[in-house]
């Protein structure tokens, strides 16, 4: 079956039947283009037709086209009018009307043959509105649904064709969302940008819509990522139209993994413990691994006097990555029906890829954030390939794990990743990727001030929110440079500018600053990444690799002072190879290169905030008390996964001082 094509069991069958299945997969594999053969719409449960013998073909860029494999001709055309007529509800219903008029304006697009005459040429549109017209069509029946006060159906720049593209779900998608199969745990892995929590709170409203008695919760490790989810899932729920009011703490739960013994519903943990009346324990009593598999056999114990008891139906776990096997496994014994549990297969480019992924039910090897050649040579730029030696190279499963389509010629290793639809309207000439040096003779703010000039130049609807600086070292310099950055764009652009690590928050109508730790999770079309010099620290590489990837039109690396002159051009060589081939080419590194891998890597990792906060009590001979004290403060200010070490000693100095005063 093409990877590129989505039956459903009623349509598959008629397919089958008639033999044109193989026809229908044969095009999308062909021309790469996401295909979904239906008998309704997906987004339309109660929809129900009086004619059997057909179904509808959507394809990007194609019109939907009706196929009679019966001979009922009075049928066929009712089949078509209702179908059409479920669509004109959707449109309603989700404010597309408002974007593609009535009916009468849009009913036009779809076709109808019959199966012995499908013709996927005849259904090509040419003109750019229809095209986008026809996926918005498409986005309604499959549930991708789209804010359609983004999309500009006459866009014709390339900034604003990027910026308008309709989303739609990818076959891999549309099967999680409306198929997962009879396991009790579903395991999705997949790069990030991928779209998994996208997915997990569509199948969230799924569940939620129509199983109005069940008990949902949705965790993650992080506070801030659990406070946010718990803001946006209202927020998506509205946007989907979803009728029933959420009965937070009742039938819906978010929260974080861990929790606070002062409140029962705080954490996921936490309330595991507060409901089967098992003891909680604190960051004092062990490592939350530990504490998890004390809980699994507390409830075990339990079991065998009381019998089991489910707290939940469905579990949700976002960034699974951050978890040990302990705490899934305590998820999944309180909850009756499902869990579902999205990880990154590939958040650090220096650790192993995840061995569970081959156990994974789905795998997400596409990137929607970024176009293909430049995911391609951030990975480059990370992992070090076109090195001696690399600092990472991949086994050819882990590559395919990855997304890329690996092999080996004369010698060489050829790599690539196959076309996105987000970005197929980029010429194959488009350079999403530039290095740029400083020149002796300007400023470090000057120089990225020419690259921003630049850009403006070659797009004219450029907008001062589409552009972000991002400083990648961490030395203090950087907040000498920003400053003259920031009153350059403001005095000779006019623009607004936030800087993000002061601000603390992101607005796209602003001109973006920031250093590598205030970025995570945001995407602009244009990224601009400043370091001096191409350190080979894994710290520093996977920052590079997670900041490149941060755009979905254009990436810029400013070196301020690159050390080794010689590599500056063999990485410019390679990308001038891979936009003229659409591939990389590199040096297969030897056996014992690969082997001596690990040595190579001197791994810099920062502890936890807990960890760290420990430490510094410790150092301080701290009362028990004045830890939790200090842990649960710190905690609630600070990110797990961004914080900045200068800050958190300034912070915890602060914070020990305050409470000694107490």
């Amino acid at each position: 079956m093409s990877s590129y094509c989505f039956f459903t069991p009623e349509a598959q069958t008629l397919a089958e039947r008639v033999g044109v299945k193989d026809i229908i997969e044969s095009f999308s594999e062909s021309s790469k283009k996401q295909t979904y053969v239906l008998y309704r719409p997906l987004s339309k449960e109660d929809a129900s037709y009086d004619y059997d013998d057909s179904f509808i073909i959507f394809a990007s860029g194609t019109k939907p086209c009706f196929v009679n494999i019966g001979n009922d001709e009075e049928g066929f055309e009712d089949y078509i009018e209702d179908f059409i007529d479920d669509v004109s509800f959707l449109s309603e219903k989700f404010k597309y009307r408002k974007k593609i008029g009535r009916k009468k304006h849009w009913a036009e697009l779809f076709q109808k043959c019959h199966y012995k005459s499908i013709d996927f040429d005849s259904l090509l549109i040419d003109r750019p509105s229809d095209k986008r017209e026809a996926d918005l069509l498409t986005s309604l029946v499959i549930g991708s649904i789209n804010d359609v006060s983004k999309i500009d159906l006459q866009a014709e720049s390339l900034l604003d064709i990027v910026k308008s593209k309709i989303v739609l779900f990818d076959t891999d998608q549309t099967s999680f969302v409306f198929k997962t199969g009879n396991s009790k745990k579903f395991l999705i892995q997949g790069l990030a940008g991928s779209g998994k929590t996208e997915l997990l709170l569509h199948k969230l409203k799924e569940i939620y819509s129509n199983d109005h008695s069940a008990r949902i919760a949705f965790t993650c490790y992080n506070k801030i990522l659990a406070s946010s989810m718990k803001n946006r899932i209202p927020d998506f729920f509205d946007f989907m139209r979803v009728d029933r009011q959420i009965d937070w703490g009742n039938k819906l739960f978010c929260f974080h993994a861990w929790g606070s013994s002062k409140i029962a519903d705080s954490g996921m943990y936490r309330y595991i413990c507060y409901k089967y009346g098992i003891a909680f324990g604190s960051l004092q009593s062990g490592s939350f691994d530990s504490l998890c598999q004390r809980a699994i056999e507390d409830i075990k114990k339990q079991s065998l006097v009381n019998g089991h008891e489910y707290i939940f139906d469905y579990v949700f776990i976002d960034e699974s990555q951050d978890f040990s096997d302990s705490f899934i496994e305590l998820c999944e014994m309180v909850t009756a029906k499902k869990v579902f549990v999205a990880g990154d297969v590939f958040q650090n480019i220096f650790r192993p890829i995840d061995v569970s992924v081959a156990r994974s039910d789905l795998v997400l090897k596409k990137c929607y954030r970024t176009d293909p050649r430049n995911l391609m040579f951030s990975h480059a730029l990370g992992m070090g390939l076109y090195e001696i030696p690399v600092l990472r190279w991949l086994k050819e499963h882990e590559w395919d794990a990855c997304g890329y389509n690996y092999d080996e010629c004369n010698g060489k290793a050829i790599i690539n990743r196959d076309p996105l639809r987000r970005f197929e309207d980029i010429p194959e000439d488009y350079k999403s990727t530039a290095i740029h040096v400083v020149n002796t003779h300007q400023s470090i703010s000057e120089t990225i001030f020419r690259v921003v000039e630049n850009i403006r130049k070659k797009h004219e609807s450029l907008t001062q929110g589409d552009i972000a600086v991002l400083f990648l070292d961490t030395q203090n310099y950087i907040y000498d440079v920003i400053p003259e950055l920031r009153n350059i764009i403001t005095t000779r652009l006019g623009w607004d500018v936030n800087v993000s690590f002061e601000t603390k928050q992101s607005d796209s109508s602003k001109f973006f600053i920031s250093n590598i730790n205030n970025a995570k999770g945001l995407e602009f079309p244009f990224v601009i990444c400043f370091a001096m010099d191409l350190h080979r620290n894994p710290s520093f590489r996977n920052g590079l690799y997670t900041m490149m990837a941060r755009s979905f039109l254009e990436s810029h690396l400013v070196l301020g002072n690159p050390s080794n002159n010689e590599l500056v051009r063999a990485l410019k060589n390679g990308l001038g190879y891979m936009n003229d081939h659409g591939c990389m080419e590199l040096r297969i590194p030897s056996p014992d290169e690969i082997a001596d891998q690990e040595d190579l890597i001197v791994w810099e990792e920062k502890p936890s905030i807990e960890d760290y906060v420990k430490q510094f009590c410790s150092s301080k001979q701290a009362s028990p008390r004045l830890v939790a004290k200090m842990m649960s403060r710190i905690t609630s200010i600070i990110d797990e996964e961004e914080y900045d070490q200068a800050y958190l000693d300034q912070l915890l100095e602060l914070e020990y001082s305050r409470n000694l005063k107490i």
